[in-house]
């Protein structure tokens, strides 16, 4: 849990893909390759969301319908026996927060694979920085508080969930505003945020719109199609303009073997998001299974830029090469990650672990005190 005033700049969204291809972005801005990628029509874009094949009836154009900050009883008498109504709204925050983490009490803990809303969280004292968010939006607009989302752009980072996906996390958690005494940025999933991150205020559409999404991508690993479908769908509802939940959908068309409709959505989460790597690889590998080598091989250059050019990507290969055992190719793979960007102290904290395995007690040494003075630099920036 961490809790902090924001700085002057300021899912859990899950952002899926085929295998092997690659997540979207990089903390630090970077040229991308050009890439002329013609928008689908309108017609065609809204055609996906009422097709022939899966139309949406009057009854289930709204279904599934969930209220994610809801509570219920249990939860109101929660927040009244933990906090003290007649507190002052900072010492009401901190007698909730108390009772949200303590172990003796709701004693919740962080998982990122995990998308609940506030109720589901409540009784499953479990979820990502979405649901824990909701949960918290939730109780503290019951303690009086006035609580919203807060969408931070985190370094990216990308995770196997399975044998043929990849998931590229986002971050939310909540800004607690008190008016003229400031604001505090509450958020119960550790070391994910820091302050310094740009961030921005999400609104609750958008957040459920985030909910669903991450639904569909769950229901999408499982193998549940049709869940998949409407889940994504309802996400895309109220939130049309999220290129990634359109890559998400392009994903699951390719996967139902409709890859005209795939090609449709991928072309669409491009118009709206042109350094899209996901969808640049999905729609790459698409047109390669098509047939159309001369599209595949121009996208393909681009994700292979991106790959070269991302520090991120190397960290990642060089994390997953430490796991495997392989120190001197993961060595390789972060020393060319600290090449691309000198100043992120969580590379020379990996290098060190890694020189550490090694046995070169000096590197180690000196790569952890480079890392702690750059965590510190940072922080004071």
């Amino acid at each position: 849990m961490k809790i902090k005033s924001p700085s002057s700049a300021i899912a859990l969204a899950i952002f899926i893909s085929g295998l092997g291809s690659l997540a979207p972005g990089c903390a630090s801005k970077q040229s991308q390759p050009s890439v002329q990628i013609d928008p689908p029509s309108a017609n065609a874009v809204a055609n996906l969301l009422n097709d022939e094949i899966n139309p949406i009836s009057a009854k289930s154009a709204f279904s599934p319908e969930e209220n994610i900050l809801a509570i219920d009883a249990d939860m109101r008498y929660f927040v009244e026996e933990n906090v003290p109504a007649a507190l002052s709204p900072r010492a009401r925050l901190s007698y909730l927060l108390d009772a949200m983490v303590r172990p003796s009490q709701l004693g919740l803990s962080y998982d990122p694979g995990i998308t609940f809303n506030a109720t589901e969280t409540f009784y499953e004292r479990k979820g990502n920085c979405l649901s824990l968010s909701s949960l918290f939006i939730a109780l503290a607009r019951e303690a009086n508080l006035n609580a919203y989302y807060n969408e931070v752009t985190i370094p990216p980072s990308w995770d196997m969930v399975s044998d043929n996906s990849m998931v590229f996390y986002k971050h939310i958690n909540v800004v607690v505003d008190f008016g003229e005494d400031g604001q505090e940025i509450v958020d119960l999933s550790v070391d994910n945020y820091e302050y310094h991150y740009p961030q921005h205020r999400l609104s609750e559409q958008e957040a459920a719109a985030q909910h669903y999404n991450n639904r569909g991508a769950e229901f999408l690993n499982q193998g549940n199609n049709d869940e998949a479908m409407r889940y994504f769908r309802r996400a895309l509802y109220l939130d049309p303009q999220a290129g990634h939940i359109w890559g998400n959908l392009g994903t699951l068309f390719r996967r139902l073997g409709r890859q005209d409709d795939a090609e449709i959505a991928f072309r669409q989460a491009l118009t709206l998001n042109i350094n899209d790597q996901v969808a640049v690889s999905n729609l790459s590998r698409l047109y390669r299974e098509q047939g159309n080598t001369d599209k595949a091989r121009e996208l393909e250059k681009v994700a292979e830029s991106f790959r070269k050019k991302n520090p991120f990507w190397h960290y990642t290969r060089a994390k997953s090469e430490y796991e495997n055992g392989n120190y001197d190719i993961a060595l390789r793979a972060i020393r060319q990650a600290i090449s691309l960007k000198k100043d992120e102290y969580r590379f020379y904290r990996f290098a060190s672990l890694i020189y550490f395995r090694q046995g070169k007690r000096e590197l180690a040494a000196e790569y952890a005190d480079k890392a702690a003075k750059l965590k510190v630099k940072t922080n004071n920036s």
